[in-house]
């Protein structure tokens, strides 16, 4: 019985084992020289060290390539690097930039000929959309939503349209702290005017906006609708991902006892 791609809706006699999330985030949460370098998983069963990996079949074996091709591998080769080396921040750092508040700095990348923007805004929006189209963690984490704003992304992905008018990406590049490397799948809902969902890997966050009603600033930070590309660097969004890491273990610790 064939299998039909979620991507480019073709129909196969077998689809690739897809990661969620890169095999090459998994990597650079492990921490070597411990007896145990696997990262914490926290789920509906508890907290426990794996090297547990989220796959699932639902790319084709070209589309699994465009995946990597078009974003994930120039990505990984610049976020932090096992080694706490971090190719892109040290790009950035050579920079000035245009605005400087508090802990947050924001540089238009459009002239940088180092930094590939489009990469960035393929590999963010691709970990957006297979969040939206499986259910990779059976009832336990809440799904986010693209509703009709989902196809348009398919599209851009598949590389039948530009980016979508209704969506707002905003590329954050971490400053150092202790937890820069924390990272989980997809979260977010409805903010009144538009949905918001952050997706935090080592040493970047991309936050997702969808919507007709995006606000102002929105667009005006994404990557691609923004002027001149801009992307923000900033320890301001650490206190967001830890409180967000700490309301997924309690409700894990929860979800455990009553299991």
């Amino acid at each position: 019985m064939t299998q039909q791609c979620k991507l480019c809706l073709g129909y196969f006699d077998s689809l690739e084992d897809s990661h969620f999330l890169p095999a090459g985030i998994y990597r650079r949460l492990q921490a070597s020289g411990l007896s145990n370098p696997n990262p914490w998983e926290i789920s509906a069963n508890g907290r426990v060290q794996t090297s547990r990996q989220i796959t699932a079949h639902i790319l084709c074996a070209n589309c699994e390539q465009l995946f990597s091709r078009n974003g994930e591998n120039w990505v990984l080769r610049n976020c932090i690097q096992k080694n706490r080396t971090f190719p892109l921040k040290k790009t950035l750092d050579k920079e000035i930039p245009e605005i400087t508040e508090k802990e947050s700095k924001l540089y238009r990348v459009a002239q940088i000929s180092s930094i590939d923007v489009s990469s960035l805004a393929y590999f963010g929006m691709s970990i957006f959309w297979r969040a939206g189209v499986h259910n990779w963690f059976n009832d336990w984490s809440p799904p986010i939503s693209l509703g009709p704003y989902e196809e348009g992304i398919r599209q851009y992905l598949v590389g039948i349209a530009s980016f979508p008018k209704d969506c707002s990406l905003i590329v954050v590049v971490r400053e150092s702290g202790a937890i820069n490397s924390a990272t989980f799948p997809p979260s977010g809902g409805n903010v009144r005017t538009h949905h918001l969902y952050k997706f935090p890997m080592p040493g970047l966050a991309f936050l997702l906006g969808v919507g007709k009603k995006l606000p102002e600033t929105s667009r005006k930070y994404c990557l691609i609708h923004g002027s001149q590309n801009p992307i923000i660097v900033t320890s301001a969004i650490e206190g967001d991902i830890l409180a967000e890491v700490r309301q997924l273990d309690s409700l894990s610790r929860h979800r455990a006892r009553t299991i």
